[in-house]
């Protein structure tokens, strides 16, 4: 019996086996946990070219994206750990108090936690697309995700889903283990390369106000 290698059986297959295996090397370069930032940087590298339709193997550029970005990625992943505890303990703190002026208080550190919502959802990609300071990396995202709404609110949706379903269905959990993060990471590819595509090189667009902040330049090309 003959099996005919480039059916479509085979080719999902092998795209599947291939998404496992990324799946599980982010979570291993992940483990130190301060590294999770140059692996969302991997992650998304990896996921944003074959969301573009750049199929090859996915495990050697995702090393060498996570070697790329590694010093980038770590700062801005402690930077926004940081800024998500402080965070977390002024809106718990404030919250509980109970007084006129803790209310407005925690209505004010709330739509702080929004807007640092807004740039975690799009600073990782950012980095693995876009060479940029740390500072204009988290400032761009925080605009990219408010001028592009149409695009922020399906990746939060996304997001969303897979909190609530890790939440509810205990099978969830495995299938994060097994594939779910670079499947995750992958859905969401679309929409931000549909994003950035209005912002990478291109001659027509030269007085974009925030294509010059951002550099208009691609890593790798």
């Amino acid at each position: 019996m003959k099996f005919n290698t480039e059916s479509p059986f085979f080719q999902f297959l092998n795209t599947l086996s291939s998404f496992i295996a990324l799946n599980v090397v982010f979570l291993i370069t992940c483990l130190p946990i301060f590294t999770i930032g140059p692996s969302l940087c991997a992650l998304y590298d990896v996921t944003m070219r074959e969301a573009r339709g750049e199929y090859g193997y996915l495990i050697k550029p995702y090393f060498k994206a996570f070697r790329q970005n590694f010093k980038k990625g770590t700062l801005l992943f402690l930077i926004l750990a940081a800024l998500g505890m402080i965070l977390l303990f002024n809106i718990t703190f404030w919250s509980q108090l109970g007084t006129t002026m803790a209310t407005v208080i925690t209505f004010v550190l709330a739509l702080a936690v929004g807007a640092y919502l807004l740039v975690l959802l799009y600073a990782f990609a950012l980095m693995a697309r876009f060479e940029n300071s740390l500072r204009q990396t988290m400032s761009n995202a925080f605009h990219l995700a408010v001028l592009h709404w149409k695009q922020t609110v399906p990746l939060l949706l996304i997001l969303a889903v897979a909190v609530a379903a890790c939440m509810f269905i205990p099978q969830a959990k495995i299938f994060m283990l097994l594939l779910g993060f670079s499947f995750i990471a992958y859905c969401e590819s679309f929409f931000f390369i549909k994003v950035f595509k209005n912002y990478e090189p291109e001659e027509e667009d030269e007085s974009n106000p925030l294509l010059e902040a951002m550099k208009k330049t691609a890593q790798n090309g």
